[in-house]
């Protein structure tokens, strides 16, 4: 089961898909939280260990996974009675779709890579939408403001407008949250 929280950045998503988790797990369950942001500074090293420690904190049983790619390996660790949050999928896709630019290549360029891509990140939602296994998916909403025109930000774009509807066309729920109010956009009745 995949439930769907978009909205603008510091718009009280996370916040919202930490209750949403925690009303979603059993008791002997453990929430996951799949953070794709990566250490990339020591602002970012505080900021990453002070949402470990405010999770902590929290009444349930948090376990962190620092993962900007291949997610579908954690799947491993879900068990029923758990939840998942993926925050978020904006940074996956970044990961993802620049990850070899570091060595000099910029696959982002072909159609084949790119076709790849939301192929296998469309295979790892269909899975996650069939488990038991509430998932709720953290994006943000990149599509309000003026579209840049160099190539790589329309190609990524283009890709995230896809994943964003490949996602919410099989989800059960579907939220858009502004100034911390969540806006129910979907709910499918869950059989």
């Amino acid at each position: 089961m995949i439930i769907f929280i978009t909205g603008g950045v510091r718009s009280g998503k996370s916040t919202f898909a930490l209750q949403v988790a925690e009303r979603k797990v059993e008791k002997s369950g453990v929430i996951h939280y799949i953070a794709t942001s990566t250490r990339s500074d020591i602002e970012m090293d505080d900021r990453i260990n002070r949402h470990i420690e405010e999770r902590q904190m929290r009444d349930k049983r948090y376990v962190t996974h620092e993962k900007s790619t291949h997610i579908e390996k954690l799947m491993v660790h879900f068990k029923e009675g758990d939840a998942v949050i993926l925050d978020c999928l904006t940074g996956l896709v970044t990961a993802e779709f620049f990850c070899s630019i570091d060595q000099g290549i910029e696959l982002w360029k072909e159609s084949l890579f790119q076709q790849q891509l939301l192929e296998r990140l469309s295979d790892t939602f269909m899975v996650m939408q069939q488990s038991p296994i509430p998932c709720i998916v953290v994006t943000n909403e990149l599509f309000d403001d003026i579209i840049p025109n160099d190539k790589s930000t329309i190609a990524y774009l283009k890709l995230m407008g896809r994943i964003h509807q490949k996602i919410v066309s099989i989800c059960t729920q579907a939220y858009l949250v502004e100034a911390g109010i969540p806006l129910l956009k979907k709910d499918v009745e869950v059989r």
